[in-house]
């Protein structure tokens, strides 16, 4: 197939009005009461008892006629006849004569002549006799039957978004099974890449994201989600998917087969089984959109990306869906937030949902690109950029679109990777965002007040830690808080022949990504073997197998030797053995943390402080990394 061209990329308002203009039909459905949360009500409901449906007591205490009391009084207390006692979910008949008392709880039956309830701290018994030591007057401390709510009130109006208030009050009316209205979406996940989440993953597949994470936005909608599974790039069947989605469905979404690739075909299906109401929009993420009516239901291509796919749901097909319930769509409200840019951020002269993380009231940028899945996780939510904006200084007021609830983290942690961050995390109580960029990418974090603090373990030639590359950086700002040791040297598999530097050059080697401290670290024990071996440290390199390689993290170094894609690689003792790997020490590193200045007032930051110098950290740390005489020094420079 030729490749397809975009039409010209419409407005973000010109996408938001037509869809607006889409026609969306409803279907009812009954669901048990404990399957209705979050879906709209259908009907009024109207209750069919009174509640409470019979007259109760609000207090432990004695049922009593209320003109019996009048004349007690603490000094002269009166005395009635105690006849028996009434529990909470009594069945049967008491009846209550003048000058009688008995004993009721919280929550139970008021007995026929009882019109009061005298609480228990205003009484005091003795064998059959009830001295009382304060009058009640008539209707105290009862609640009458249908006083909350009586027979054929309507208690609830159609329309309404069932959340956990209404559920309460629909179970204490007695609703088993409850009429709403929904709105059926079809989701349908197309690509001869994709496969099903716990199948095993074949060479060049990759799970399929988006029929779950679209199911997941669908039912917080409100709506229900059908979920048609994985569809070949084949037109004949994405022509039946898509056939038998619209005769079941009022709306259905696709994700992928939406670009200009000569395997995408979304546009083509609409194209001839309907109309097209456009094809693209002028917006970063989530240009190729399509959007057509077949058989009078509206159907919507969504990007592949799972960032894209989720981000242009929450901006278009979120609010269509609440628009088209008649819904008050709470989650645009209660989900917007007002927070401050951290850093400045360059626009791409196109409109665009920047995916972003927030910490105490700060944002920042949490895009990894189009096709980085883990943006999902990282991003707490977006902000709308427009296409005239071509930057935002740090310290602007943004609006952030949410993509839930959030759980702002405490600290922001950027640098290298150690399982030392997660034990800190756990013994200090505090939340961490981790943004695992490396070294280098700890060091410009804290220098440029993107993070509160990075875990660092930069080497120089002479094998000192951190200290040169914040002189050569010139970093006045920052505060270096000397952390604990970490043993490095080859991970290799346990059959392995491997015992030293000397053995790798004819093997495969895993490398850690460019600007990590272990990737340094490397090169400086490769340094001194091509000093050894009278050659040259490029020529070293090029000669070794594998060390344009880039792992981001140590797991991903011991799953690649442990699953054969290499013969060793070059990271830390705890992860090599956590992996049931052989581990060749190779030398004992310095990892530090380093700390905007501004940032050692926060609490959060003197906590973890605190923690690193604690007797209970060094107990917990795992074998290969240990505390030393400088854990917890601070350097100021």
């Amino acid at each position: 197939m030729a490749h397809k061209e975009f039409r010209t990329l419409i407005p973000v308002d010109e996408a938001h009005r037509l869809l607006k203009q889409i026609p969306i039909n409803h279907s009812t459905k009954s669901l048990p009461l404990e399957e209705a949360l979050g879906y709209t009500l259908a009907e009024h409901v109207v209750s069919s008892i009174d509640v409470p449906s019979f007259d109760k007591s609000i207090m432990d205490g004695y049922a009593v006629r209320a003109d019996d009391t009048y004349q007690a009084g603490e000094t002269n207390p009166l005395t009635l006849c105690f006849t028996g006692s009434i529990d909470a979910g009594f069945v049967g008949d008491f009846y209550l004569n003048k000058g009688e008392a008995m004993s009721i709880a919280t929550g139970a039956p008021i007995p026929y002549g009882a019109d009061a309830v005298v609480k228990v701290e205003d009484t005091k018994r003795a064998n059959s006799k009830v001295s009382v030591y304060r009058p009640v007057h008539t209707g105290e401390n009862i609640m009458s039957r249908g006083s909350d709510i009586m027979r054929g009130e309507q208690v609830l109006c159609r329309n309404t978004r069932i959340g956990s208030r209404e559920i309460g009050v629909l179970s204490a009316i007695g609703k088993r099974y409850i009429d709403v209205d929904t709105i059926k979406v079809g989701i349908i996940s197309t690509g001869n890449e994709l496969t099903t989440p716990g199948n095993p993953l074949d060479k060049g597949m990759i799970y399929d994201t988006n029929s779950y994470a679209l199911s997941a936005s669908v039912k917080e909608c409100g709506a229900t989600p059908v979920m048609y599974g994985i569809v070949e790039d084949e037109e004949k069947a994405m022509f039946n998917a898509i056939n038998r989605a619209v005769q079941e469905c009022n709306l259905v979404l696709t994700s992928g087969s939406t670009s200009a690739g000569a395997g995408d075909i979304m546009y083509k299906v609409i194209e001839e089984k309907g109309r097209t109401l456009f094809h693209g929009i002028n917006i970063k993420p989530g240009k190729p959109v399509v959007a057509g009516m077949i058989n009078g239901v509206p159907t919507i291509g969504l990007p592949g990306n799972p960032t894209s796919a989720l981000t242009i749901f929450n901006e278009f097909i979120a609010p269509l869906i609440h628009n088209s319930q008649d819904t008050f769509d709470s989650t645009k409200d209660e989900l917007t937030v007002t927070a401050v840019l951290g850093t400045g951020i360059n626009s791409q002269g196109r409109q665009q949902l920047l995916p972003v993380g927030m910490v105490r009231g700060k944002v920042y940028p949490a895009d990894k690109g189009s096709g980085a899945i883990t943006t999902l996780a990282d991003a707490d939510g977006f902000i709308e950029i427009s296409a005239e904006t071509e930057y935002i200084e740090s310290g602007t007021s943004v609006n952030v679109t949410l993509f839930g609830n959030v759980d702002e983290p405490d600290l922001l942690f950027a640098g290298g990777y150690c399982p030392g961050i997660e034990i800190l995390e756990e013994l200090s109580g505090l939340k961490f965002r981790v943004l695992n960029n490396g070294s280098s990418g700890g060091f410009s974090s804290v220098s440029t007040g993107f993070s509160d603090i990075a875990g660092i373990n930069m080497p120089d030639d002479s094998g000192n830690y951190n200290i040169s590359m914040i002189e050569k950086m010139k970093l006045s700002d920052v505060v270096l808080v000397k952390g604990y040791k970490r043993e490095q040297g080859l991970i290799v598999r346990q059959n392995s022949d491997i015992s030293g530097i000397d053995d790798i050059l004819d093997k495969r080697l895993i490398n850690r990504n460019r600007g990590t401290g272990t990737r340094s670290l490397l090169d400086l024990n490769l340094k001194q073997f091509a000093d050894k071996m009278g050659m040259s440290f490029n020529n070293l390199k090029e000669s070794l197998a594998g060390y344009n390689s880039g792992a981001k993290t140590h797991l991903a170094v011991c799953n690649a030797v442990k699953e054969g894609f290499a013969d060793v690689g070059f990271g830390l003792r705890t992860m090599a053995e956590n992996s049931g790997l052989k581990f060749i020490s190779i030398c004992e590193e310095e990892f530090d943390f380093l700390v905007q200045k501004e940032a050692m007032d926060l609490t959060e930051i003197k906590t973890l402080i605190s923690c690193i110098s604690s007797k209970s950290f060094a107990d917990n740390l795992p074998s290969g990394i240990s505390v030393y005489e400088r854990t917890g020094e601070i350097i100021e420079f």
